[in-house]
């Protein structure tokens, strides 16, 4: 067997125990997992989407070999899927030209991970919860599971539930956002360690130029209808997927806040209030999702070139 083919099928393999980490409890062993999908991305973005391919499915063989049902199968939704899908997506031409240069924007890799998101969030409440009865209540009684488990079967206090009360409504906004993070890190990671070994693939990502696809739109107007037509469970559904939905134009909006900092006699210290008062507050998020969605029409990084 050539040596390329045994590092594509060694590096699923390591993604795959790399994942496996997370059940030791230790600190250690949740860094460890937070950088599963990196084998995947980094032999992905350097060898080719068959590469990918190989990798994604020796990691997958790997982990449903190596960890419980469910985990097996957490690990294919949440960690194989969508490296593989960064790497198909980032090397996948614009034209039929297959320039390097032409490659699919970061914005759209950004934009199809949350469209993935979002069908693995109604296939989970779909198969794991009870459409029959109240979803948001449904998350409620899990999120006290997961308390009561880590305080040794403790009672619920007054202030659990003033927390489980914040964070039922955002749920899974709040595990999407964590998940995409996760992804959007380790693929930028690799394509830093690749493009200093120089054995990259794809040119390093444009994020000043960041724009989202037009199917975006679409789809954030649709979970909205479920919001305003749906049953109570739909409307919550709905709800989560907007949010979902609006995550790409934070990132454009980011871009566009860039661009006017870059107008400051001191970027630096401009981007570094504006980041501080986006962790203590919320509108400053708010006015980044507004210039996110309307750039495609105001066009402000161009004027503000």
């Amino acid at each position: 067997m050539p040596l390329g083919t045994i590092l594509v099928i060694v590096g699923g393999i390591v993604s795959a125990l790399l994942s496996t980490a997370a059940i030791f409890g230790s600190g250690l062993g949740l860094l460890l997992a937070y950088f599963a999908p990196m084998p995947i991305l980094l032999i992905g973005l350097s060898r080719g989407r068959q590469a990918a391919n190989f990798a994604t499915l020796s990691g997958i063989i790997s982990a449903l070999v190596l960890s419980p049902g469910y985990q097996g199968v957490l690990y294919c939704a949440t960690i194989a899927l969508p490296a593989w899908l960064i790497v198909y997506t980032a090397l996948t031409p614009q034209t039929k030209t297959k320039n390097q240069a032409d490659l699919i924007s970061i914005g759209e890799i950004i934009s199809r991970l949350v469209g993935l998101s979002a069908i693995i969030l109604i296939t989970s409440v779909t198969v794991f919860l009870d459409m029959q009865n109240d979803v948001a209540v449904a998350i409620e009684t899990f999120l006290k599971k997961i308390i009561a488990y880590n305080r040794f079967g403790s009672n619920i206090t007054a202030n659990d539930q003033i927390l489980i009360e914040r964070l039922v409504p955002v749920f899974p906004v709040i595990i999407v956002s964590s998940w995409l993070l996760m992804a959007f890190l380790n693929a930028i990671i690799a394509q830093a360690i690749l493009l200093k070994a120089k054995t990259n693939k794809k040119t390093a990502f444009n994020y000043s130029k960041i724009t989202v696809p037009e199917w975006l739109y679409w789809s954030l107007a649709s979970s909205g209808a479920l919001i305003l037509m749906g049953t109570e469970n739909i409307q919550y559904i709905g709800r989560n997927l907007s949010l979902i939905f609006l995550i790409p134009f934070l990132f454009v909006g980011l871009s566009v806040i860039h661009r006017i900092a870059d107008k400051f006699r001191s970027p630096s210290i401009a981007l570094t209030i504006f980041y501080i008062l986006m962790i203590i507050s919320s509108w400053p998020s708010y006015i980044a999702l507004l210039l996110g969605f309307f750039e495609k029409w105001t066009k402000f990084r161009e004027k503000l070139m």
